[in-house]
């Protein structure tokens, strides 16, 4: 045999042999990789037969081998069972990373929490509620929470809670703030700042609103803003600065109901600063506005023009 045929044989038997050791390595590798997802599938449904039977903490010891797998549903039931489990945080890490691989769970994301929420709202936690579509804004930015939103700020207004009625509101409006539910709660969220004792908020609302809008009731609601800031400045010896929200109202001789009293307080401000000719104008003014002189305000006023007629 020529030598050169016997390189030939030796180099043909080699590449058989490493062809030979390529399949087996492909072949073993298909193996294990059919193992690997035969197992994987027998853990997920392991997964879920504990779910169904509340036991979140074995299901968790089903699937958390695969955790780091960019497998969307089991990244989602990982979320599930966080979810169950009250660990919100742990929850929303992997709700999103089943969300970044896919939105094939979003709309299963979405009615878990929204679940939540409507079940707080039934046993009067709207805090608790809000906390979840915070959550669901969260894992989906383009999901339309508005309308939720200025539901738990109706829910919390009416129950007082105007600190929180506010932030639902503010949330909402950021949203939507031109459709019907949007324009009923901006009365709402300008009382909520008052009570809240925002009333700076509440003003550059209410202005903003009566200048779009132009209406007696935006008008009403403005004026009572002012008033209110004006009482809580004079309150706190503010009195120059109390005088301007006063004699806002006073110029529009809007509304009727609080012009008397917008009257009083500046004669009131008059009798600090020792204007008396000024504040005995200001608290005629009020008996003029009251002829049939009925209620504590004019009672006080009569009392104020004897005291000033008594020093003039």
């Amino acid at each position: 045999m020529r030598s050169g045929d016997w390189r030939m044989r030796i180099a043909g038997d080699q590449g058989i042999r490493i062809l030979g050791i390529i399949i087996f390595l492909i072949f073993s590798l298909s193996i294990f990789l059919f193992v690997d997802c035969a197992n994987k599938e027998n853990r997920i449904e392991n997964a879920r037969a504990f779910m169904r039977e509340w036991n979140y903490d074995r299901a968790l010891t089903e699937i958390m081998a695969f955790r780091k797998h960019r497998d969307p549903e089991i990244q989602y039931l990982l979320g599930y069972c966080y979810l169950k489990k009250n660990e919100y945080n742990e929850a929303a890490k992997y709700f999103e990373n089943s969300l970044t691989i896919a939105d094939a769970f979003k709309d299963s994301v979405l009615n878990l929490y929204t679940i939540l929420a409507h079940n707080a709202i039934k046993i009067d936690e709207p805090t608790r509620a809000l906390f979840f579509y915070q959550e669901m804004a969260k894992l989906v930015p383009e999901y339309e929470q508005a309308s939720n939103l200025f539901l738990i700020g109706d829910l919390n207004f009416e129950q007082g809670k105007f600190s929180l009625a506010a932030e639902a509101y503010i949330k909402a409006l950021e949203i939507d703030s031109t459709s019907s539910q949007a324009k009923e709660a901006k009365p709402k969220l300008i009382r909520a700042f008052m009570e809240s004792d925002r009333f700076h908020s509440a003003l550059q609302l209410a202005e903003a609103e009566y200048e779009k809008l132009e209406t007696a009731a935006n008008l009403l609601q403005l004026s009572e803003v002012r008033f209110s800031l004006g009482r809580k400045l004079f309150d706190r010896g503010l009195l120059d600065s109390a005088i301007i929200f006063f004699g806002e109202i006073i110029a529009s001789q809007e509304p009727k109901s609080l012009l008397d009293d917008a009257y009083f307080y500046l004669g009131e401000i008059y009798l600090k600063k020792d204007m008396l000719s000024a504040a005995l104008e200001s608290y005629k003014k009020v008996l003029r506005l009251n002829p049939y002189e009925k209620g504590d305000i004019i009672k006080q006023t009569k009392e104020r023009i004897k005291e000033i007629k008594e020093h003039m």
